[in-house]
């Protein structure tokens, strides 16, 4: 029996808060991973990740995020 993949990801920054918007060159974090934006697909997180390096300089990991 396969299980249809529900994971969902969050962006974890380097200081320990989680990535929540990025609109109009505008960046906006939180301590709390429930406002953190939640990704469905990993591939996605991946981009966002790299996006978030190359134009913030943002360190970020990509986590699981289990609710």
């Amino acid at each position: 029996m396969i299980l249809p993949n529900n994971d969902s990801y969050v962006l974890l920054v380097q200081d320990g808060t989680y990535f929540v918007e990025y609109l109009l060159n505008e960046l906006i974090l939180s301590d709390s991973i429930t406002e953190a934006m939640t990704f469905d697909n990993y591939d996605t997180a991946i981009k966002f990740k790299q996006m978030l390096h190359e134009r913030c300089k943002l360190n970020c990991s990509v986590n699981t995020y289990i609710y």
